[in-house]
């Protein structure tokens, strides 16, 4: 960009009073919350329920999922089974992420900074995703579990699902980082200091 002298890039970032752990038992093992008339998202979801959860089955049989989030295409709401719940729009989002074991955002398409990984790292849920969404969050290895196929991911979601000791330490290192690394307070201090 001819004026790139001029452009600053200002990072994202989560409201950490808003977004923090809550005490609810979980329903489900795994959870993916976003848009669901999203192109993305859709694909992610059709990913997580056809490809990665069959496998997840062969050893964690009754494992279950809930997909969150406004919109959902037919393609989507296709997917309901005894095994995955579609709930829709969601007054308070954080109840999605705190009735779930973990959180997975299996994204194969789309660019950018998934807030859904901020949110679901916030509220201390060890999260799983493809190196395509960790390439823009950063997150490092103890922090987030990465894979990109299938036979990954469904691996990861085995290996929390059944350690729990694991998957509290994830979640724990999860917060840490984005507390860390995506402070609001920071970043609207930046944005006053290019305004001012």
């Amino acid at each position: 960009h001819p004026k790139r002298d001029q452009i600053h890039i200002v990072p994202n970032g989560v409201d950490f009073n808003h977004f923090s752990p809550i005490g609810i038992k979980s329903k489900y093992d795994i959870v993916f919350v976003g848009n669901m008339g999203y192109a993305p998202n859709i694909d992610a979801a059709i990913f997580l329920c056809n490809e990665i959860l069959p496998k997840i089955h062969k050893e964690i049989p009754n494992a279950k999922i809930l997909i969150a989030g406004a919109q959902p295409t037919v393609k989507v709401t296709n997917l309901i089974s005894y095994h995955v719940e579609v709930s829709g729009w969601i007054e308070d989002i954080r109840t999605a992420y705190s009735e779930s074991k973990i959180f997975i955002a299996p994204m194969r398409i789309g660019t950018g900074l998934q807030n859904k990984l901020l949110e679901a790292m916030a509220m201390e849920k060890a999260c799983i995703t493809t190196p395509l969404a960790n390439k823009a969050l950063q997150a490092p290895k103890n922090s987030i579990l990465v894979g990109e196929t299938a036979e990954e991911l469904a691996q990861h979601c085995i290996h929390l699902i059944e350690n729990e000791t694991v998957r509290n330490r994830c979640a724990k290192e999860g917060r840490k980082f984005v507390e860390q690394t995506y402070k609001w307070t920071e970043t609207t201090e930046q944005l006053n200091q290019l305004f001012l």
